[in-house]
């Protein structure tokens, strides 16, 4: 797949992470502590995961109030225009990176309420929308109430004028909730609409709604994020990270587990011959240095290879699955990269001929790619990736093995340590949805622990 293909991931995904550039840090020699029974959500994530917290020229504006005069940056170099489906360690970085900037939002907003009243009042903020600073991205009114002797909650509004406040009752557009137990045990959720928060400056293919629902035991700490799609967004429904931290692991050994799984409306490249709907799915473990192994298993994917515009020649269309493991260290260097296509089908449309082509210009024949790609002889004849629907595994195999479209060939040798062990049956995210079906109350602002 190539580099251009893979980035109409990034734009859609890129909202989760100029929109929250809050404050905060991650630093994997550095654990989170909550003070006063307050959690916190940190799950001290290492940096070869994130890429590290990411300073900014400007500080972020989400939380600038009255009260709390919160600034700094909370994003991660996961937050870069690059193609995060190279290779597994871009993936576990552009994964990951979500999290820990949700979780730096989370205690922001957490600490931030020790500073304000919890009389479930709407106060103002800084942000006048009459004031030639007004800043859309920021909110206007804010509230925090105690639900109960362990259960707090803040709502955040924006775009309302002073002279029209949100009345109590008005859903917010930020909304996070907590309860801390007796046992210290923690349970709370984040909700924001993405389409409230700044309406005039969104793209149509960012994320709608967006929740996070966090936990943490004496066992394990648990951050389980969901991203919504709307109409706007032609190709993805919905995007799910899960990241669990084993609090009594060997911390040379699986600490983090990170699940991910986008659930598409449509092929990233429509292609004639191919009504299949793709799936792409995510699997990264990391001990708690950062040194750790992902896998990404692209279900359904559609593959024109068109070799030559102007000359007519088509390869053909391809329907194929493929999985991708990279063994990295903490330093995020490869140890092990093996892509492999599981399956793949021919759906039609090859115009290559048999003979006669070229390699300057690039215009090559069947025997040429026959050749190059070290395949039989006998190849795209008879029942080999001849005719539609035809088995064409060893082609695209053969394609990808070297590197294919900027993405790395494959190299190295299974380190058989612990990583081999732990990635060898990937469990992964059987759905994106909450509550296991659809949509149904997945972004009610109401928690109930």
């Amino acid at each position: 797949m190539s580099k251009n293909r893979n980035l109409l991931f990034v734009p859609a995904l890129f909202f989760i992470f100029t929109l929250l550039s809050g404050c905060g840090s991650n630093d994997a020699d550095t654990a989170a502590q909550g003070t006063q029974g307050k959690p916190a959500l940190d799950m001290a994530l290492p940096k070869s995961l994130t890429g590290g917290a990411q300073s900014a020229e400007k500080p972020g504006k989400l939380l600038k109030t009255n009260a709390s005069g919160i600034e700094g940056p909370c994003a991660f170099v996961g937050n870069n225009d690059e193609d995060p489906f190279v290779n597994g360690y871009r993936m576990t970085r552009f994964m990951v990176s979500a999290v820990a900037t949700w979780t730096c939002i989370g205690d922001v907003l957490i600490n931030m309420a020790d500073f304000v009243p919890h009389d479930g009042a709407i106060y103002e903020t800084e942000n006048d929308t009459q004031s030639p600073d007004y800043d859309a991205e920021a909110p206007t009114h804010y509230s925090v109430t105690d639900d109960s002797d362990v259960q707090t909650t803040i709502r955040l509004y924006y775009a309302y004028d002073r002279s029209a406040p949100p009345a109590p009752g008005t859903v917010p557009q930020f909304y996070i909730s907590w309860e801390t137990g007796a046992e210290g045990h923690v349970k709370g959720r984040l909700i924001i609409d993405g389409a409230g928060t700044n309406p005039d400056d969104r793209d149509p293919e960012d994320p709608t709604m967006i929740r996070m629902d966090f936990s943490e035991t004496d066992a394990e700490k648990i951050a389980d994020m969901v991203l919504r799609f709307d109409e706007g967004n032609h190709w993805a429904e919905g995007f799910r990270i899960r990241v669990r931290k084993d609090l009594n692991a060997n911390p040379l050994r699986q600490v983090f587990l990170a699940r991910g799984r986008l659930e598409m409306k449509a092929q990233f490249l429509p292609t004639p011959g191919i009504s299949e709907i793709p799936t792409v799915q995510m699997y990264t473990v990391s001990d708690r240095l950062g040194q750790g192994a992902a896998i990404a298993e692209f279900q359904d994917l559609s593959l024109p290879l068109l070799l030559n515009f102007l000359g007519g020649n088509h390869l053909g269309n391809y329907l194929f699955t493929k999985n991708d493991r990279y063994f990295f260290e903490d330093d995020s260097d490869w140890d092990w990269i093996q892509k492999t296509i599981s399956t793949a089908t021919y759906r039609g449309g090859r115009t290559t001929p048999a003979a006669g082509g070229s390699w300057i210009p690039f215009n090559p024949s069947l025997d040429m790619i026959i050749s190059a790609l070290n395949l039989d002889s006998d190849y795209f004849t008879g029942t080999k990736c001849a005719d539609v629907n035809d088995d064409c595994t060893d082609l695209l195999n053969a394609v990808f093995v070297d590197g294919f479209a900027e993405q790395e060939p494959n190299q190295g040798a299974d380190p058989g340590d612990w990583r081999s062990t732990a990635i060898a049956n990937p469990v992964y995210l059987e759905t994106i949805y909450p509550n296991g079906q659809n949509w149904d109350g997945a972004f009610d602002f109401i928690f109930n622990p």
